[in-house]
């Protein structure tokens, strides 16, 4: 394959470089997914089995990509390409046995499952404090632990000094003793058992160092300490390891990543080639020169610089608003006057923000003004409480022993089964020395009252039966039949919005599987639930491929990029969030984050802030973000009548419309803004339509502001350049 028309110079170097360790420091934009893809085809290219060849990624939809890209270029699907977590899952269901008290059939319990069972434990202490609030901080310690290598008793000198220690460490050791008994994992443990794997049995580590002799990880700046370990280990031996990051980019230490790897990197693998990708192909040179300036703050970095050979662009804009409802008011005009201009879509534009908390006024302008937007980071698919009890029933049928499984639905659809009941119940299993489901089998042989005993047998008899037809039905029956036989249509009124959308989101869960079915004809419950607990949140945002515009939180756009990007709410305890202890690897933490935000842009960047907000309940006056500093934006000239050049005249959109087919973003009822709209005529007292809240007064009238009241809605103020609404003319 002739690489040097695919490539640039600096990514053929490490494309050609096949043998021992190699670092790639690739700067946001530079093609680093191009040079992976390429690397392994060349690898191929020169002999080496795709079956030896390991490829880990961050996310399904990374690796699904890389898959695919790598099956268009050398036409094979041999390479193991996957998740860390998917990974390490799978060693597991080879070889956890080896650990001698776990089976292969083992449940992966997600976050809410581990909550549940830790606040059953932590309910039964008999202390004055908070329970609620000590489950959130043991679930912290004990993930905190497991990230580290730390069993309880290790784990115990590190936190000695916490007043809390003896409490945090006892319920560790329970949940994990729980855990093992119900043959149950939780996300952490899929990668600590599987370092422990590689450590106590050496025979299982030979066999993985054999089977992958060539290694590549991307985003390796998000890597964490026990996932560094497992891949020292299972590379040491042939040294053939490649790894792509980007340490200005390392966003995740809250959740444990540890961009210090890269330097271990070098330091554990000598002779380690380094190599640098900054010619930077998304964004135009003047949102590079913002990005650069940011992080040349920070001192913890290896030194890099961005560039592009990309002639054109236009500066960055800085606004500063009186609050945040001009803010956002500001941020959406610009949006609709670009849209009108210059031929951009909903799709193209992304409001980003460094918390979720300050995402509401955006929220409601869109709903206010009709704009199509999608919200990442609010409940997913998979975490909606319909979709997580559909799941806890195949859960049992899969894995007698989940006991979280069987707690989540003894009482869905509602039986009548209370607390009281429940905690008897289990401590009759317990006595018993049975799971909760092995319980079910035969009441009878536990020490309940007759009342206890009634209540929970219809719920025995439910999960009895689909026990033993699991087995002897097809699966895509049997998955209708769980349907039916649990009811769960008796739960809501189809009569009733909410409850028809809980059906709705139940109806697709049962799509989603037999298409699962379908594309996997050998495939088992087991297998589907795997597939779904490793499902991370940039799977669901995949499937949002409508035309609407984005608001997001920076974490939940990593790995995007928008033509236009607004980063708003820059003001000093949003972003950078500033507490009174910061400390500076914080700070340079919060700066990385800023500059994923600035190189998420490809054509147009927006930075703004209010100078007041309402936060918390009060309103306060905010100082200016100390990134819009070192930006080198505050100086310019603002223009608040900024409209960018037109490609062509304005025009009557609705005229236009009339007389050639509709395009797609038109079908949304985007409201374009009528900078020629008279204003004048919106007065108090005049009766106007809006084209989602129907007919309303206006009461009030401040500038291009106006309050209108709405029957059975009440007021909603609303800019009324922006707003979707018409006089009705008496």
């Amino acid at each position: 394959m002739e690489y040097e028309k695919l490539l640039n110079e600096q990514q053929l170097k490490p494309v050609y470089a096949l043998e021992g360790p190699v670092l790639v420091l690739a700067g946001a934009g530079s093609g680093k997914t191009r040079v992976l893809t390429y690397r392994i085809a060349n690898l191929i290219e020169h002999g080496i089995s795709p079956a030896n060849i390991l490829a880990i990624t961050f996310t399904n939809k990374a690796a699904k990509e890389m898959q695919d890209r790598i099956f268009s270029v050398t036409g094979s699907t041999g390479a193991q390409i996957s998740t860390f977590h998917s990974f390490c899952t799978r060693i597991l269901r080879s070889d956890i046995e080896a650990l001698g008290y776990y089976t292969r059939n083992f449940t992966i319990y997600d976050e809410e499952d581990s909550n549940k069972l830790l606040s059953r434990i932590i309910k039964t202490y008999e202390i004055d404090m908070d329970k609620k609030a000590l489950v959130k901080e043991v679930k912290g310690h004990i993930s905190y632990a497991k990230n580290y290598g730390h069993d309880p008793d290790s784990y115990y000198k590190v936190i000695s000094h916490n007043p809390n220690a003896n409490l945090i460490i006892s319920a560790f050791k329970q949940y994990q003793d729980e855990l093992i008994r119900c043959n149950s994992l939780d996300f952490d443990d899929l990668l600590l058992l599987v370092l422990k794997l590689f450590i106590d049995h050496p025979e299982v580590l030979q066999k993985y160092q054999e089977r992958f002799t060539y290694i590549h990880v991307d985003e390796f700046q998000d890597t964490n300490r026990i996932q560094y370990m497992i891949l020292r280990l299972l590379g040491y031996k042939y040294t053939n390891v490649f790894v792509v990051g980007d340490d200005d980019q390392s966003i995740y230490g809250w959740r444990g990543a540890d961009y210090e790897n890269i330097k271990r990197f070098v330091k554990d693998f000598p002779g380690c080639k380094i190599f640098k990708l900054e010619q930077n192909y998304r964004s135009t040179k003047q949102i590079l020169d913002v990005a650069n300036r940011v992080i040349a703050n920070n001192s913890e970095r290896m030194s890099k610089q961005l560039w592009t050979d990309k002639e054109g662009g236009v500066r960055v804009e800085y606004k500063e608003a009186w609050d945040e409802l001009e803010e956002s008011d500001y941020v959406l005009s610009q949006i609709q006057i670009l849209k009108r201009n210059l031929d951009y879509e909903d799709k193209d534009f992304a409001i980003l923000v460094r918390t979720s908390s300050i995402t509401r006024p955006f929220e409601e302008k869109c709903n206010l003004y009709n704009i199509p937007y999608r919200l990442i980071g609010g409940h997913k698919f998979y975490e909606r409480k319909e979709i997580k009890d559909f799941l806890a029933y195949l859960k049992i049928v899969t894995n007698q022993k989940d006991n979280e499984s069987v707690l989540r639905v003894i009482n869905v659809p509602k039986r009548g089964i209370g607390d009281s009941a429940v905690d008897k119940f289990v401590d009759a299993a317990k006595n018993a020395r049975v799971s909760l489901c092995e319980a079910l089998k035969d009441l009878s042989k536990l020490d309940l009252t007759n009342l206890i005993r009634n209540k929970i047998q219809s719920f025995a008899s439910i999960v009895n039966d689909l026990i033993d037809k699991r087995d002897v039905m097809n699966l895509e029956d049997y998955i209708d039949y769980v349907y039916e036989t649990v009811d769960f249509a008796s739960m809501y009124d189809i009569d009733e919005e909410d409850d028809k959308d809980r059906l709705d989101n139940l109806s697709e869960l049962i799509t989603v599987i037999k298409t699962f079915i379908k594309d996997n004809p050998n495939s088992t419950l087991d297998e589907f639930l795997q597939s779904v607990t490793l499902q991370t949140s940039e799977d669901d945002q995949a499937k949002l491929g409508d035309n609407v515009l984005t608001i997001a939180t920076v974490h939940g756009v990593k790995g995007l990029e928008f033509k236009c990007v607004f980063i708003v709410g820059l003001e000093d305890g949003i972003f950078p969030i500033r507490r009174f202890d910061t400390k500076d690897d914080e700070l340079e933490e919060e700066r990385r984050i800023m500059y994923v935000a600035i190189t998420r842009a490809k054509e147009r960047l927006y930075l703004t802030h209010a100078k007041q907000r309402y936060r918390f309940g009060t309103k306060s006056f905010t100082s200016p973000s100390l990134f819009l500093k070192e930006a080198g934006v505050m100086k310019q000239k603002v223009d608040d009548d900024f409209i960018p050049a037109k490609k062509k005249p304005m025009y009557n959109y609705q005229s236009t419309f009339a007389q050639k087919p509709t395009p797609a973003f038109a079908q949304k009822s985007t409201i374009l803004p009528n900078q020629d709209k008279d204003l004048s005529k919106f007065t108090v007292g005049t009766l106007v339509e809006h084209a989602k809240f129907g007919k309303g007064e206006i009461i009030a009238v401040t500038g291009e502001n106006a309050d209108i009241k709405f029957e059975g809605l009440g007021v909603k103020k609303f800019n009324i350049r922006l707003a979707p609404i018409s006089i009705i003319e008496k």
